[in-house]
């Protein structure tokens, strides 16, 4: 597992679908490297999607472009967030750490008057 603190995006465009599967990338770094530790690729709705990988030191996971709003909500949104890779089984994915339930913004007379409310419903 590893921790992902910086990231870039980008999204292609200009290509047809048949020329252009892969149509967004996400590049993850963490503090001690220059190169992307580990870079999510998405692609077209419908088109096959090659298995996950590692090359050296980088691995390669492979989403549907329907998953990219989401890995990103989680990346501007969230921290710590770690991603995991398993060799043998092929399986990746990135993760929160753990998080209270109440987040700090709300405080907790406002959460007491939305539960109030909800009860008198």
């Amino acid at each position: 597992m590893g921790l992902i603190t910086k990231y870039s995006a980008t999204l292609y465009t200009g290509a047809s679908e048949s020329d252009l599967q892969c149509n967004a990338i996400i590049n993850c770094y963490n503090d001690s490297q220059i190169t992307p530790v580990m870079t999510a690729y998405f692609y077209h709705q419908g088109y096959f999607i090659p298995p996950n990988s590692k090359h050296v030191d980088r691995i390669n996971l492979r989403y549907s472009i329907s998953e990219y709003e989401h890995f990103l909500d989680l990346l501007r949104n969230e921290k710590p967030v770690f991603f995991f890779y398993n060799e043998h089984t092929k399986v990746g994915y990135i993760r929160t750490g753990q998080e209270p339930v109440l987040e700090p913004a709300m405080e907790k007379s406002e959460v007491e008057e939305v539960l109030q409310t909800d009860i008198l419903q």
